[in-house]
């Protein structure tokens, strides 16, 4: 469970490397949701769930203050050495995005990657409260996640990347259970040597399946707007992403 964020962090910027190289793309629109949909001036950003900092960092190289917080630490050594490098001012905190203490700190709190799908019925409301709690009156959650249904990918998905002179084969297959709206992600990463030796590793991991009507309503108990938009647009029948947006 969560090898994907431990034992891999080190690789989770190969393996996502094709979704960091639209990061840009993606915070052109979540910058258009803070001029449009936020009732304040954005300037102060929370990123939950920031992983390696990968749109963690695009929001910071816009100027933006931004905090990253995750619960794992082997993604946020990885997401400090980044900002390191390129001379980014970002405070990189461990911790549970269910038990943030901030009150009245943001403009505005993110969550990418489709990480609010880590987040049951009971978790939801309880992320709900401690975003709610963390923005300024007026400020925007904004967050990510997929259409459950695939369309024409019902059989793995296979494919490589490169980390320096190391090749990783990936193959992603997800099972639904539409009776309690699970999807099982499942990833078998397999790292090759440039001698020739493989590590392999699984990633078994649950998540929870919300329709857009369904995360527009359970949002509604706790925010004063909400709205869903699609594919950084607004939204259309078959999206494959779509986008939840909360003003408190």
């Amino acid at each position: 469970m969560h090898e994907l964020y431990t034992a891999l962090a080190e690789y989770y910027d190969a393996i996502y490397l094709r979704r960091a190289e639209r990061v840009g793309k993606e915070i052109d629109f979540v910058e258009e949701l803070f001029r449009n949909e936020a009732e304040r001036e954005v300037t102060r950003v929370l990123d939950l769930a920031c992983g390696t900092g990968i749109p963690t960092l695009e929001l910071a190289r816009r100027d933006y203050e931004v905090v990253g917080l995750d619960l794992h630490e082997e993604m946020l050594a990885v997401a400090r050495r980044k900002a390191e490098r390129e001379g980014l001012s970002v405070e990189f905190i461990q911790g549970n995005a269910l038990e943030i203490d901030f009150e009245e700190e943001f403009d505005a709190v993110t969550m990418f990657f489709s990480s609010i799908m880590y987040f049951d019925d009971s978790a939801i409301q309880q992320l709900f409260n401690s975003v709610r709690r963390a923005l300024k009156p007026g400020g925007v959650f904004i967050a990510d996640f997929p259409c459950w249904y695939y369309g024409g990918r019902d059989g793995p998905i296979v494919w490589d990347e490169r980390k320096g002179d190391e090749r990783l084969i990936i193959t992603d297959w997800r099972e639904v259970e539409p009776a309690f709206q699970k999807l099982r992600f499942k990833r078998l990463v397999q790292i090759i040597k440039p001698d020739g030796s493989v590590r392999a590793f699984m990633v078994d991991d649950e998540l929870n399946i919300y329709t857009p009507r369904e995360l527009r309503l359970l949002a509604g108990g706790h925010f004063r707007k909400v709205k869903i938009y699609g594919d950084l647009r607004e939204l259309r029948p078959n999206d494959r992403r779509y986008w939840l947006v909360a003003v408190k």
